[in-house]
């Protein structure tokens, strides 16, 4: 067998919140040399958002599988085909016809530790090195834009989403042009904005640091999500990927 550059520990959680159904949605496929792993935050009432997030994970983890590729190109099409499916289960006159779903989506050559990643909305992919947060995906959303016209976010424009899937017409997506090569003790974290809403910056940066592995981390995480105990708190989940030398 090839030499890997790393061995990666997947862990996840989700929760229903103070809502009457979880219309998140997440998975991951893993095979020898490659990994996928994405997540999605429904949106439609009444069930539609459960129906559209679980339309767009599926077709992410199944296309993948057919056909493992790290690139920005594999990327748009597993994005692109992922709209296609929400789209495909819209019916007009029922719970599906105007569904819609956040989407973060990462892709992680496990020989080489190429990985690439795309979102569109306000689903977060988190990079940590060391414990050190790196960076993480800007929302798609019209609170992020009117904090990068210098204004300040009012309650109504929280939750409101500047690009989805599931439309017809099309949707934007941020997608990492250059792939980043992981390392060993790099760890990511995709997630619905119902956890990173509970967290400030500074908080999410920290919730790393001390962890003994990967299910320590997100325990902290469900707890901080727990003490925040706000009576509106959506659908909550994260998906954690922990990469360790091959």
């Amino acid at each position: 067998m090839a030499h890997r550059a790393l061995n990666v520990s997947v862990a996840a959680l989700s929760h229903t919140g103070r809502r009457e159904r979880n219309e998140d949605a997440f998975g991951y496929w893993q095979g020898a040399d490659f990994l996928v792993a994405t997540l999605c935050d429904g949106a439609g009432g009444h069930g539609g958002g459960q129906t559209a997030s679980r339309a767009a994970v599926t077709h992410v983890l199944e296309a993948f599988a057919l056909r493992p590729e790290v690139s920005p190109n594999a990327l748009k099409r597993l994005v692109q085909g992922a709209n296609d499916a929400v789209v495909a289960q819209q019916v007009a006159g029922t719970m599906t016809a105007d569904m819609r779903t956040t989407i973060v989506v990462l892709l992680l050559d496990l020989a080489s530790g190429a990985a690439i990643w795309a979102h569109a909305g306000d689903s977060r992919l988190y990079r940590w090195h060391d414990a050190r947060l790196l960076g993480r995906t800007r929302d798609q959303s019209l609170a992020q834009s009117l904090c990068d016209a210098g204004l300040n976010a009012s309650d109504a424009a929280l939750g409101q989403l500047t690009s989805a899937l599931g439309s017809p017409e099309g949707f934007d997506v941020e997608i990492l042009e250059t792939p980043q090569v992981l390392a060993a003790r790099d760890a990511l974290l995709l997630c619905s904005d119902g956890l990173w809403s509970a967290f400030d910056d500074l908080s999410m940066e920290r919730s790393l640091a001390g962890c003994s592995g990967i299910q320590a981390w997100l325990d902290r995480l469900e707890a901080g999500v727990r003490r925040a105990d706000r009576s509106d708190q959506d659908n909550y989940s994260a998906l954690a990927i922990w990469c360790e030398p091959g």
